[in-house]
């Protein structure tokens, strides 16, 4: 063989060689990534069931948690209860039916059984019926039953409405408590689980896969199909819910390896252009992380604008009887502080919504531009709150909401009218030192249930007087030990700076709750409004 033929044999071999071992390698690093990556896939398919099922089961249980209150105010008109179960089902999408069963004889006039039940009829409109009787014993019912008995809000295991809707059902139960601590009532929400069970069923990232849901205690709410794939080798991922729902989902490897396995053969049908493949797969791999960058930074450059944005609302100049701070927990925020002044009167409001970053930013943004709007028309604090109220529950599908405090103080009197829909009690630092809590009637929060009557209260205060209005991340500032705050330490630092003007406190206020935290990750928004009685824009 002459010296060229062995140097060209040394070169096609040294060449079949390297594409021999490159293919090997690509084939076998190619089939753990699309496996991988298959696996990423399922878990987030996963999780976002999840999320789904503890987003649903949420917004139900806030929404019944809320509305519990309210039956104790008006046990005088039993009637009245068919309207508080007939809004909760009308004004969540989630809820088809719910009812408030009382105790026996709970009202003599009602007889021994008294439930008012109201519910979606298959056209969507409200119903609203007695339930309770000979035919409908509920009291040793488990929905009535065991939270009565616990004490404690619960959800029954699913169940099919078999007569009725015809479809998977779950019921969320709220014990109603006297002051003595016994149980006179059981509040619930029905849900259909129809739209979510089909969900699930149709989740099939590949051909032969298939999810699975159980419920707490094991119970089959979707299973696995008939002809679903008995292979041994398979993928399956699984996550549980906040009330003990399980998800799992089943994808066969070879469903997931079958790209992989194409993409081998190809390599040996083309050997000849095999390294010219691997630069184009390196390529096309680089592309996508490049793609994938711009996208990050994208948003990130996004981000950045909307906080932008919501800083700018608020940058305005500041009189001196006031002191403002709103720190976000993330880029966008989901708390918000306004203020104007109008004919020697002061509009204030705090406000925190549900959730957090962009969604909630959103939110707490129409409810400043609803504050703001009223304020200029010179409304008191509790038409200022109902048409938040108004404004947030239309198209909320989401169940979002919004707590509150809105005030219009008097600057020269001192005399203050205020409305606090579910936010945190206002302080009342005292002009000598000495710190409290103001007194409040209970509102439900803004967006919750539309055309709520909200209460208005008055009082004064001396000159010299300061409100300070916060939100719940000033007093659940966490320490890495999960330590919070509370509410004590935040009276006796109002307590011990009295003399601060309104900026100095809410500054030092900061400075405290970074102390406390000393370097902890904060969790929630702080936001806080301080306020002198007896000063104006003369100061």
């Amino acid at each position: 063989m002459k010296p060229v033929e062995r140097i060209n044999f040394a070169i096609v071999a040294v060449t079949a060689a390297l594409f021999l071992g490159i293919s090997a390698f690509v084939a076998f690093s190619t089939s753990k990534m699309m496996e991988n990556e298959a696996r990423s896939t399922v878990e987030n398919v996963v999780k976002a069931t999840v999320g789904r099922i503890d987003r649903l089961m949420a917004s139900v249980e806030s929404a019944v948690e809320n509305s519990a209150w309210i039956v104790g105010e008006r046990l005088s008109d039993p009637d009245y209860m068919f309207k508080i179960t007939g809004e909760l089902v009308q004004n969540n999408s989630f809820i088809v039916g719910s009812t408030i069963a009382f105790e026996p004889n709970f009202f003599p006039s009602k007889g021994y059984y008294y439930s008012a039940f109201s519910y979606k009829d298959g056209t969507g409109a409200i119903k609203r019926i007695q339930q309770g009787g000979e035919t409908f014993k509920y009291h040793g019912m488990d929905w009535y039953r065991i939270p009565k008995e616990s004490k404690k809000s619960s959800w029954c295991e699913p169940y099919f409405d078999e007569g009725g809707a015809e479809v998977m059902m779950c019921t969320y139960s709220v014990p109603l408590v006297k002051r003595d601590g016994t149980v006179y009532a059981v509040l619930t929400a029905d849900v259909s689980l129809d739209d979510l069970t089909h969900h699930v069923a149709g989740i099939k990232p590949y051909s032969d896969s298939y999810a699975v849901l159980f419920s707490q205690e094991g119970k089959p709410l979707v299973a696995a199909p008939d002809d679903a794939a008995t292979a041994t080798d398979t993928v399956k991922i699984a996550g549980k819910a906040s009330n003990g729902w399980t998800v799992e989902l089943v994808c066969p490897l070879a469903n997931i390896l079958q790209g992989a396995r194409s993409l081998v053969w190809r390599i040996a049908v083309f050997s000849v252009v095999g390294l010219g493949l691997i630069f184009f797969v390196s390529w096309s791999f680089s592309t996508r992380l490049q793609r994938a960058t711009v996208a990050n930074e994208r948003l990130s450059s996004e981000l950045g604008i909307a906080r932008t944005i919501q800083s700018s609302v608020l940058k305005r100049k500041v009189p001196p009887y006031l002191g403002t701070i709103l720190r976000p927990a993330r880029e966008v925020g989901g708390d918000f502080y306004d203020f104007q002044e109008k004919d020697g009167l002061l509009y204030f409001a705090v406000g925190d919504a549900s959730g957090k970053s962009i969604p909630a930013a959103l939110f707490t943004f129409l409810a400043g531009a609803g504050f703001r709007m009223a304020a200029d028309m010179g409304l008191p604090p509790d038409e200022i709150v109902a048409r938040i109220n108004a404004l947030l529950c239309r198209d909320n599908d989401t169940c979002m909401f919004v707590t509150l405090f809105v005030g219009r103080l008097d600057l020269a009197s001192g005399r203050l009218e205020y409305c606090n829909a579910g936010h945190t009690p206002l302080v009342v630092v005292r002009p000598g030192g000495g710190a409290e809590f103001l007194a409040a009637k209970r509102n439900v929060a803004a967006g919750i249930m539309a055309g709520y009557a909200y209460a208005m209260q008055k009082t004064s205060f001396d000159p010299g007087t300061m409100l300070l209005v916060y939100t719940d991340g000033v007093t659940e500032a966490e320490r890495a030990d999960h330590e919070q705050y509370g509410e004590k330490r935040l009276l006796a630092f109002a307590s011990a700076h009295a003399k601060d003007a309104p900026a100095d406190l809410v500054d030092n206020m900061e400075r405290e709750l970074d102390a406390f935290t000393a370097g902890a990750e904060q969790s929630d928004d702080i936001t806080a409004l301080a306020v002198l009685v007896g000063e104006s824009k003369a100061t």
